[in-house]
């Protein structure tokens, strides 16, 4: 079973030098529900996925990025570096460059033996390879990147969705048959409404596995998607929140401020959309408190979602080890009411 925090960053047990080091035998710490100051941590203490028990640093490591790169070395070293300063939960995808970052991650944990300190969570549903949500395709796509993996198990299957093909009942009736052969140990959802998490919480009463987390966009410029019925949802249902596309493709990072900014990856993405008026007040707002808290734009970005009710760790994808400092500092930032409240009003 995964253990809060890797043994090989036991050296930052005690904070280190950046005061962020992971701890052992804390009690988990709820997300602040209303974004209400409190004394900065020294220490970052694991929060619960959901009604899981497992215990994940507050700040999730995404493969995208690191499927992409051509360089293996680096990609290490970015992974490196997470587990240093405390992480756990890592958020890979068959989808990622055709497994590659399944195939990434367990060269990786298996050189550095790592494995069982870990927590990955595992997106299926849209490789190329078998895509949707099918039985037979959840099956094979959770056997591939096992096998990539280099492991037996996963310790939650996210289920990338919604799949008009596959009736709900029957995809989770798979997913129970992956728990009960011990490949899969919990369930979360990825792309469904309020409406299926209901269904599938109905399903779960007739004793379908009962789905433990949420995957969905959620940062200070895309705030609709999550902060409506799926807020309402998550919290009935009692369900971690891991936010994706915390920085907006980079723009809350401030990689984009002018349209001479934009290379093509953010252009594909449609961060054009961000350059507004609206956008430009957010970047305004961050620049300031960022400078009051002595950090980055990132940082504060991800501290804001960390401050949001039921949110548990914001997954992030980084391109280079140095990047992985600032988002880990935001674990440890603690916004102010006014802070947030401001950041609300101008990204509404």
């Amino acid at each position: 079973m995964a253990q809060p925090y890797p043994v090989r960053a036991r050296e930052h047990a005690n904070g280190g030098v950046t005061g962020m080091g992971p701890v052992f035998g804390v009690p988990l710490t709820p997300p602040d529900d209303d974004g209400a100051a409190t004394a900065p941590l020294p220490i970052v203490a694991p929060r619960r996925l959901g009604e899981t028990e497992l215990a994940v640093y507050p700040l999730a490591l995404g493969t995208g990025a690191l499927a992409r790169s051509s360089d293996v070395d680096a990609a290490q070293a970015v992974l490196d570096r997470f587990v240093q300063l405390g992480g756990n939960l890592i958020v890979t995808s068959d989808a990622h460059e055709r497994g590659l970052g399944n195939a990434i991650v367990g060269g990786w944990m298996h050189g550095r033996d790592l494995r069982d300190h870990l927590v990955i969570d595992l997106r299926v549903g849209k490789g190329e390879e078998s895509p949707g949500l099918g039985q037979v395709n959840v099956v094979r796509s959770v056997e591939s990147a096992l096998r990539r993996l280099g492991t037996d198990h996963v310790e939650v299957l996210t289920l990338e969705g919604p799949d008009a093909g596959a009736a709900l009942s029957d995809t989770l009736a798979t997913v129970e048959w992956l728990i009960d052969t011990g490949k899969v140990r919990f369930v979360g959802f990825s792309g469904f409404s309020g409406e299926s998490l209901m269904e599938a919480r109905v399903l779960s009463s007739s004793g379908f596995p009962k789905v433990s987390a949420v995957e969905v966009p959620y940062n200070l410029m895309n705030r609709t998607m999550f902060e409506g019925d799926l807020r309402i949802v998550t919290a009935a249902q009692s369900l971690g929140v891991l936010p994706t596309n915390a920085l907006a493709h980079g723009y809350l990072a401030g990689a984009y401020r002018s349209r001479s900014d934009l290379d093509a990856p953010a252009r594909d993405a449609g961060v054009a959309g961000f350059l507004g008026r609206r956008g430009h007040r957010v970047l305004q707002v961050l620049d300031r408190v960022a400078a009051e808290h002595a950090c980055s734009m990132a940082t504060v970005a991800i501290a804001w979602l960390l401050a949001k009710r039921g949110v548990v760790a914001p997954v992030v994808n980084v391109g280079s080890a140095v990047e992985m400092d600032d988002l880990m500092a935001a674990c440890s930032v603690s916004l102010s009411r006014s802070q947030m409240l401001e950041l609300d009003r101008i990204s509404e």
